[in-house]
């Protein structure tokens, strides 16, 4: 089979099991090289389609698909690389539970996945955009071992994922291997994730860097506690917007490590902030629950909607010995 001047594929309401067969695999190449665009939609897949390579391919849409529960499989020694892709949205897949199947070469039986949308056996050297949701059954997005693949990545969605529980995995023993890396991410939304308890779990500390974030939009996270780690907090220079909404965050920025600068005051310069939203926060407290100062040079619209534990307003207070006093919840503007 052979489309060499195939660019554009849309598959709809086919009743299948497998898209691409097996014997596909050594004449992908050659087979799909033009196309640039993929989209899959209402379709009644069973098991995971096997895809070995489209090298221009640039978009990919998912949608609709109850039973696909991954989109290709590879060995556990192999990597597939999408080398052009710059754009992904996949939608109401409630049994996806890894873009890719990993399979033992010996035996040829799937191994068990962590609920990781992505692991290391995929590479995305390009990929801009990523929107994802009504995907149940993911418990993380991006695990520590493959974000130094996504650092293109500028618009992130995560939308409706029931299960969803971290987004970024942040693993210190990858140090050495992504030491100051700087990722490109825009915007950052996150909505209706019941179950999220980490936009970013653990404290980057300088190994990633997020400093080109302009927007982050989080609604509906009820058992997320906190936004931000401090570090990451602490540079954000293009920072324009933040909302936060119907949230059970109690601190906008979590507090560092216990440590040598656990008793020092934090600064967070938000040069850029323009837009300040939180919305019906009941137990936000502070934004952040250490010493520091914060900077809001250009902030120009605040909104402050039913977060009733939170003081907007405070004072340093200098005790007998000449030290600043700060307070155990100290208010939003420090």
């Amino acid at each position: 089979i052979s489309f060499p001047s195939l660019k554009k594929l849309r598959l709809a309401s086919l009743n299948v099991i497998k898209v691409w067969h097996n014997q596909l695999s050594n004449v992908s190449f050659c087979t799909h090289e033009k196309l640039t665009t993929l989209k899959i939609d209402e379709e009644e897949t069973q098991a995971t389609m096997t895809l070995s390579l489209f090298p221009q391919l640039k978009s990919l849409e998912l949608k609709n698909l109850q039973h696909l529960s991954g989109f290709c499989s590879t060995s556990q020694n192999k990597v597939i690389e999408f080398a052009f892709m710059k754009s992904m949205r996949i939608y109401n897949c409630p049994n996806l539970d890894s873009f890719v199947w990993r399979y033992t070469r010996q035996e040829n039986q799937r191994i068990c996945s962590q609920g990781d949308l992505f692991d290391n056996k995929v590479a995305f050297p390009k990929l801009q955009e990523l929107r994802v949701k009504g995907c149940d059954k993911l418990l993380s997005i991006f695990p520590s071992n493959v974000l130094t693949t996504f650092q293109r990545l500028q618009h992130l969605t995560v939308n409706t994922c029931g299960s969803l529980q971290q987004v970024f995995e942040i693993m210190h023993e990858e140090k050495e291997i992504a030491l100051l890396a700087t990722t490109q991410l825009r915007e950052l939304h996150m909505i209706r994730l019941p179950e999220l308890k980490y936009i970013w779990k653990n404290d980057p500390k300088g190994i990633f860097s997020f400093k080109k974030i302009c927007t982050i939009f989080v609604w509906r996270c009820q058992i997320l506690k906190s936004v931000f780690p401090a570090s990451i907090a602490k540079d954000l220079p293009r920072l324009r917007y933040l909302g936060i909404f119907y949230c059970g965050v109690e601190e906008i920025v979590s507090k560092l490590e216990e440590g040598s600068e656990s008793e020092i005051a934090v600064n967070f310069e938000l040069d850029q902030l323009y837009s300040l939203r939180l919305w019906r926060l009941p137990e936000l407290k502070c934004f952040y629950p250490g010493k520091h100062t914060t900077k809001w040079p250009m902030l120009n619209k605040l909104e402050l909607v039913e977060c009733e534990k939170l003081k907007i307003l405070g004072t340093q207070l200098i005790t007998n010995n000449g030290q600043l006093d700060f307070p155990v919840h100290p208010p939003l503007f420090y």
